[in-house]
């Protein structure tokens, strides 16, 4: 039977494990100097061991819970089939489907720059005549992600998307420098 040089050290290494285990504490250190690197433990260092591994768990458990919190914004945009031009059911599906999603998408838009408005009033004669109000929303999205494409009744989508914290804070950056 042929050993390899590894599987010879782990049984040399057993075997003066086995050895000085066996050996009285005043008896002569056979080992040598390399034993005294690493002295047999005591109550205390296993204590101190056990300490050291329940704090490392510890820690382990905090970074895997579920109680860390991401901020993020979210949208939800809603469109009709009936509505969409095209003859076929399946072709009007994906249009509304596509549509909820720009809505959701403008909602975001409205979320991280604002909403401009502008408005006319016409008063003649103590009298109103006009009223007419429009918005207008401009700006980028990136980094959004949909968080659900669902039909909420047999003629309507809706379509939810999400953006963290992290790339409202990039966009709101960009903005200011103009460079969006």
């Amino acid at each position: 039977m042929r050993f390899t040089t590894v599987s010879m050290s782990i049984i040399l290494l057993l075997v003066g494990l086995i050895f000085t285990a066996c050996t009285p504490v005043n008896s002569v250190n056979l080992l040598g100097p390399a034993s005294a690197l690493f002295p047999r433990p005591t109550l205390q260092t296993k204590q101190t061991g056990l300490k050291s591994a329940q704090s490392i768990l510890a820690g382990r458990q905090l970074e895997n819970s579920t109680e860390f919190v991401t901020v993020s914004l979210k949208a939800v945009g809603m469109s009709s089939i009936a509505v969409q031009p095209s003859k076929n059911l399946n072709q009007r599906r994906l249009m509304a489907i596509r549509a909820a999603k720009m809505d959701a998408y403008r909602v975001l838009a409205e979320q991280i720059h604002g909403v401009q408005l502008d408005g006319q009033t016409t008063v003649a004669e103590a009298i109103l005549t006009s009223d007419v109000l429009s918005s207008a929303v401009r700006g980028t999205i990136m980094g959004a992600e949909t968080v659900t494409i669902e039909p909420t009744g047999s003629d309507t989508y809706k379509v939810e998307l999400s953006i963290s914290q992290v790339h409202v804070d990039r966009l709101i950056s960009l903005y200011k420098k103009s460079l969006l």
